[in-house]
């Protein structure tokens, strides 16, 4: 063979055969490439939207567990022994009957928000509940803040008492507070002036306790939010007012079931829905609460399909979709009514 012949067969290129093997493999590594980076971002998508839903889940329950704990907590008076102060202030956005601010006979309450989304005559935006599909209802709940404000430092024996609540701090005049002893109370502004506390007067031994109004629902947003209203001072109005916090994105049902005592012997003996309270009210017989929230994560995930059917405080949805859901549910024991029916009271 010539050396012209050999330097030609030297540069020869790729047949067509070599390049269709090449090619094919080359395409077989990059389908395994993409399809390894699909599945690890489908995994990352799961694994972020349900740690998403497990922490939002245990910071909604801690919320309402919290509140309810110490729902009927007046400091250690009765509800129905706090008066109030002929100078307490009104309330801004104020809600109506049971659930106003001043009414602490009741301090537990639940109702259905209405097709426009209200309850109370304070909530305007709350999440219509829409006949068999997932329940959606609002709570109230009204208790003092366990941070009370004494005379005079209680563990120092050699305190000098004067009678004016001023330890460790003096009231602060954009709270309201519930003064009161064992025996009763009085619901008044921080910036008027309360009774003496001297041994010989009618709150003798009295500690002033923050007071708290909360109400718990499902505010309607572009994404399905868990909030509260709460009593807090407005600044620019100079005054007592219902404000709204968001707390937990996601939720899409807030469910009660009230444990009652019915024959006043200290134990639950049935469960009452909210509905069924509205017809027969035992606020007062009240000693645990159960509470169900559903959630869903904060966006859709095409590879995901809903299948589930959720156990709802005793009703069964199947809500379907995109979403990825989780459904959390706790029994409270509401120590202080339980207290309170026990003892007679």
């Amino acid at each position: 063979m010539s050396s012209s012949r050999m330097q030609f067969a030297d540069k020869r290129g790729f047949s067509l055969v070599e390049f269709m093997v090449a090619m094919t493999l080359g395409l077989i590594l990059i389908a395994g490439a993409v399809s390894v980076y699909l599945a690890t971002s489908r995994s990352y998508t799961e694994v972020e939207q349900v740690a998403g839903l497990a922490e939002n889940s245990r910071f909604g329950l801690q919320l309402l567990n919290d509140s309810l704990r110490h729902a009927g907590f007046f400091g250690g008076a009765h509800p129905r022994d706090i008066e109030q102060d002929t100078s307490l202030g009104a309330v801004a956005d104020d809600c109506t009957g049971d659930a106003a601010f001043f009414n602490l006979g009741t301090y537990l309450l639940a109702d259905i928000p209405s097709a426009a989304g209200e309850a109370f005559g304070c909530v305007t935006d709350a999440l219509a509940p829409v006949a068999g599909e997932l329940p959606r209802e609002v709570l109230v709940v009204k208790q003092v803040v366990p941070r009370p404000l004494y005379d005079s430092d209680p563990d120092d024996v050699a305190a000098s008492v004067d009678g004016v609540i001023s330890f460790p701090t003096g009231m602060n005049p954009e709270e309201v507070y519930v003064i009161a002893n064992s025996e009763r109370g009085i619901l008044l502004d921080g910036s008027d002036a309360a009774p003496d506390v001297r041994l010989g007067n009618a709150y003798a031994l009295a500690a002033a306790w923050p007071y708290r109004m909360q109400l718990y629902y499902i505010r309607d947003l572009p994404t399905p939010t868990l909030s509260r209203r709460v009593l807090s001072w407005d600044s620019v109005a100079g005054a007592m007012a219902l404000t709204t916090e968001d707390l937990v994105p996601g939720v899409e049902s807030l469910r009660f079931r009230f444990g009652v005592d019915s024959t006043g012997n200290g134990e639950v003996d049935r469960f009452m829905t909210v509905a069924e309270m509205a017809l027969n009210p035992m606020w007062d017989a009240t000693e645990s609460v159960e509470v169900s929230l559903l959630l869903r994560a904060q966006a859709e995930d095409g590879s995901y399909v809903d299948g589930k059917t959720y156990n709802i405080g005793g009703l069964t949805r199947t809500p379907g979709g995109n979403w990825r859901r989780q459904l959390v549910q706790t029994s409270v024991s509401l120590r202080n009514p339980k207290l309170m029916i026990r003892g007679g009271l």
